[in-house]
């Protein structure tokens, strides 16, 4: 990874990556359900500002809307950011920043939905290939546990090494280390209660 990219970053790299934040923080979620019910999402089901809480709210009409609008924010920035010509570095940072706006937005008070739709769609942008194999991770590990949050875990903790053993470029296995911590991050206390992190005695 050209990690000059990083380190000397322009002005105009900081505002991409800047743009990338406050857009991924643009909750169409919480917009649909203020619009149609004039209620905060916040308050509501689990308080996420994700597709799976508007489904609670909304039913399926707006749970598939809220993905799919999610997917193309996270697929929109990583796009402008290439149609721009923005060093490969910077790219790959427009994609975990974009994640992280939607988790952490700076317009909900950073109170946001939990990434993975967003990440989805900032890194089938990214390099689709990728995206493609760890959704047969995905498939194989759901279809062993019959459970959704460890197949999504197993998946996000397997892919960087898994781009890596497959000679991925740095641009590429970085930003898939740096996203896959912050939505498992994010994922926290639905992990918590699932009991993946507890250790049975005996």
């Amino acid at each position: 990874m050209p990690y000059t990219d990083i380190i000397n970053l322009t002005l105009s790299d900081n505002l991409m990556i800047l743009l990338a934040y406050l857009v991924g923080g643009i909750s169409p979620g919480y917009l649909l359900v203020r619009v149609l019910l004039d209620t905060d999402l916040r308050t509501v089901g689990s308080g996420s500002l994700g597709a799976t809480n508007v489904g609670r709210v909304l039913g399926k009409k707006g749970f598939y809307f809220t993905l799919v609008a999610d997917m193309l924010k996270g697929a929109l920035m990583v796009s402008l950011a290439r149609w721009l010509e923005f060093p490969p570095g910077v790219v790959a940072a427009v994609a975990v920043v974009v994640v992280a706006g939607h988790i952490w937005p700076l317009w909900h008070h950073f109170h946001g939905g939990k990434g993975i739709a967003t990440g989805f769609g900032a890194f089938v942008t990214l390099d689709y290939k990728i995206v493609l194999i760890g959704v047969v991770v995905l498939l194989v590990t759901y279809m062993m546990t019959r459970r959704f949050l460890p197949s999504w875990v197993v998946t996000l903790v397997v892919m960087p090494p898994l781009a890596y053993a497959l000679d991925y470029p740095m641009t590429v296995v970085a930003p898939l280390v740096l996203a896959a911590a912050i939505i498992i991050f994010a994922h926290k206390e639905n992990i918590r209660q699932s009991g993946l992190l507890s250790v049975k005695k005996g």
